[in-house]
């Protein structure tokens, strides 16, 4: 007997088979014990996590000889047919070459008669968005008024493609993505059923580069055991998939944020050399830096899926940055994620999108300018520029200094907005000036759009600070620069949007001058 893929070879022959989608499997159950059958079901979702499998099963259900029944018996001919896709009264249509007006036209006709031998005539219709919208229109009135012995069950990764009018005449299901750890039980039950030794860490890899679909993990097992054998390590996961290790992220977001772009050029070479797929690097250069804000901004660590080991660099890697630094940096590569998924020469894509994100630190110094903080000179391309030093960061404005001072002080004001609101915190640091006055905190910003933020925050503010000096503290958040009586802001600087620096961001970031007087 010839080889049959795992994927194929373990796929849920019963709901009770079905992991991860406990709602809908008791919401099909439920309407066959009630006899509350509707005439068409809609199954949306990423791709698989079991739409098309749930259909199949649901079709079963229907039709067993034994049934209507919550759990098909899988032994009498209606359910053998229908899992072997020959049954003549369950008709699976893919979509994407059934697309025609003219095709639907036929499959109406179809529904007119009664089931050749089944309960039901069932029609499962794949990748149902695929359907043109003159073909719904012609599927549009049986849906209305279907035969009693017609369903349809419809299947899709795109469901905002749907007609507003298909769906309100359909049951919907949002089949979710299957957690981690489901995954790789799903995987360890199967290693084990196929008699493989393989490691957690390992089968936790492929689990994560499933993305939650159970189907994309088991393609990559059975590659996996192809190079393995009958024993998987992480290391020979590592090896199979060219995964990229944390420490080279961490190395790349540091190149990012010294704007070290020979740096940045190495380390793609590097990637190079090690035959790595670069577009699915930008994909998981997005992912650590995600965990990076959420080590940041004080989630849960459970949420991110990684060794203690990958952890610990992770930590290291976020103590680096304050957490509005890290959002710039995310935001940076973000917008060059749909360039890289399509570009025809990806790796010259991929080096654009680093570089881009590496004018990170130029366009620090230019807020610390606009601050009227003392600026860090940004280094010139090639330039490989060291991290700021402790004594830098005596320079930066108090706001932007948290050492911690016994009591209640203005310091431990700022570390306790940096732990509990660390977006909060970023605007803080901006600040030109701050000092505490009386029952009041005053921070002075040179521009009122630095401040507004903080404004429309005004009162987890002043909750913070009455935590911090154990009773009621304003806090007031002022601008240097008044407007004048007609409504402008006094000029005291040359236009900023003749400056070189700013014109350059905005013919490479996409930005705007917000305040057109300076």
């Amino acid at each position: 007997m010839s080889y049959q893929a795992l994927a194929r070879k373990y796929r849920p022959q019963t709901f009770s088979d079905i992991i991860g989608q406990e709602t809908t499997v008791r919401t099909l159950q439920n309407s066959i014990e009630q006899q509350r059958i509707h005439h068409g079901f809609l199954f949306s979702g990423v791709r698989g996590i079991g739409k098309t499998t749930t259909a199949r099963i649901f079709a079963k259900a229907l039709n067993c000889a034994k049934g209507p029944a919550a759990e098909p018996c899988n032994e009498c001919t209606q359910c053998r047919e229908i899992t072997e896709g020959i049954d003549l009264d369950v008709r699976e249509i893919d979509a994407a070459t059934y697309t025609g007006v003219d095709n639907i036209r036929e499959l109406r006709e179809v529904t007119q008669f009664q089931p050749a031998r089944d309960r039901y005539r069932i029609f499962i219709i794949d990748e149902a968005h695929m359907l043109s919208a003159p073909a719904w229109n012609a599927l549009l009135k049986i849906l209305e008024e279907p035969p009693p012995h017609v369903v349809f069950m419809f299947a899709t990764t795109e469901v905002q493609k749907i007609l507003p009018t298909i769906l309100s005449r359909v049951q919907k299901f949002s089949l979710r993505k299957v957690t981690l750890e489901e995954v790789i039980e799903r995987l360890a039950q199967i290693c084990r059923a196929e008699g493989i030794e393989a490691d957690r860490g390992a089968l936790e890899i492929v689990a994560r580069r499933g993305e939650g679909s159970v189907r994309d993990s088991l393609s990559l097992l059975d590659q996996i055991i192809a190079f393995s054998g009958r024993s998987i390590t992480a290391t020979e996961v590592g090896t199979v998939l060219g995964l990229s290790e944390t420490g080279f992220f961490s190395r790349l977001v540091a190149l990012i944020a010294e704007g070290d772009h020979a740096g940045i050029l190495e380390a793609m070479q590097e990637a190079s050399d090690a035959g790595r797929d670069v577009k699915m690097l930008y994909r998981d250069l997005l992912s650590f830096v995600r965990n990076l804000l959420l080590i940041s901004g004080g989630a849960s660590e459970t949420l991110i899926a990684a060794a203690a080991e990958e952890l610990a660099i992770m930590r290291d890697a976020a103590a680096g940055f304050s957490y509005s630094e890290l959002l710039r940096i995310a935001n940076l590569l973000l917008r060059d994620d749909e360039v890289v998924k399509e570009a025809e020469h990806q790796r010259l894509a991929v080096e654009l999108a680093l570089l881009k994100a590496a004018t990170f630190p130029r366009l620090r110094a230019v807020e610390e300018v606009l601050s009227g903080a003392p600026a860090v000179s940004a280094p010139a391309p090639g330039d490989r520029a060291p991290r700021p030093s402790s004594s830098a960061a005596a320079s930066r404005p108090a706001a932007q200094q948290t050492a911690s001072q016994p009591g209640g002080t203005l310091a431990d004001f700022t570390a306790r907005v940096q732990k509990t609101r660390p977006l909060l915190a970023g605007y803080l640091s901006g600040a030109e000036s701050s000092r505490r006055d009386g029952s009041k905190l005053v921070f002075t910003f040179s521009d009122e759009h630095l401040a507004q933020p903080l404004v429309e925050a005004q009162k987890a503010l002043d909750e913070i600070a009455r935590d911090v000096f154990g009773e009621p503290v304003a806090v007031a958040i002022e601008t240097a620069k008044p407007r004048t009586a007609d409504g402008a802001k006094q000029q005291a600087s040359p236009p900023l949007k003749d400056d070189p620096v700013i014109q350059a961001f905005q013919k490479h970031l996409g930005g705007e001058i917000v305040d057109r007087n300076r």
